[in-house]
């Protein structure tokens, strides 16, 4: 379940900074990658890790005031058809579907204001909050990145989009779980760990 709600943020986020790395990487992140020494690997993963990870990520006991009048969506038939027919844009949020192998109906939906896309709310099928993402940089410019949090406050992932097919993916704890390059999760060693089928 995790894994698959991963593969659903990827998905999200491009709805939702360009960091100068000394050129380090190249377009082809699955040349780059594949290619890169063991202590370029190390110093890549370091950096970006020192830009997320300031400070531990630790539950946060506040998410259901801050956004109590987002608990439940007010509009969530509205927002789960347009998710579900595609829509990109609804009604003054960006707005997206995410769907497990072989089902025909979204198992959730997120949404993000257009005016403030510093946040944004995952909702399941029935319009109930389920995770808040806070976006960090200048969205929707990259590079920027994303803390994922359960509502109940526990912290999920955190993830830094260098463009829209490449993406560094950490554990909360600051582990490093692999780089996304389009469809496939690569990780130290250059072997796929994931694959989503669509990003």
């Amino acid at each position: 379940m995790f894994k698959k709600f991963l593969i659903a943020l990827c998905l999200m986020l491009p709805l939702c900074a360009t960091a100068n790395y000394n050129d380090v990487y190249v377009a082809n992140i699955e040349y780059d990658w594949i290619n890169k020494s063991a202590l370029e690997k190390e110093a890549m993963i370091t950096e970006i890790h020192d830009i997320i990870f300031t400070e531990s990520l630790t539950k946060r006991q506040d998410l259901k005031t801050l956004f109590k009048d987002k608990l439940k969506d007010k509009n969530h038939i509205d927002n789960y058809l347009a998710a579900s027919a595609g829509y990109k844009e609804y009604k003054g949020n960006n707005i997206s579907a995410f769907y497990y192998k072989r089902m025909t109906n979204p198992f959730m939906y997120a949404l993000q204001d257009k005016e403030d896309t510093s946040t944004a709310f995952y909702y399941d099928a029935m319009g109930s909050l389920r995770y808040v993402d806070f976006i960090n940089g200048d969205y929707p410019d990259y590079p920027y990145y994303a803390i994922q949090y359960r509502i109940n406050g526990t912290p999920v992932s955190a993830i830094y989009f260098i463009s829209k097919d490449c993406q560094y993916l950490y554990k909360p704890n600051g582990d490093f779980e692999g780089v996304w390059y389009k469809h496939k999760l690569y990780n130290k060693s250059n072997k796929v760990i994931l694959t989503r089928t669509t990003y």
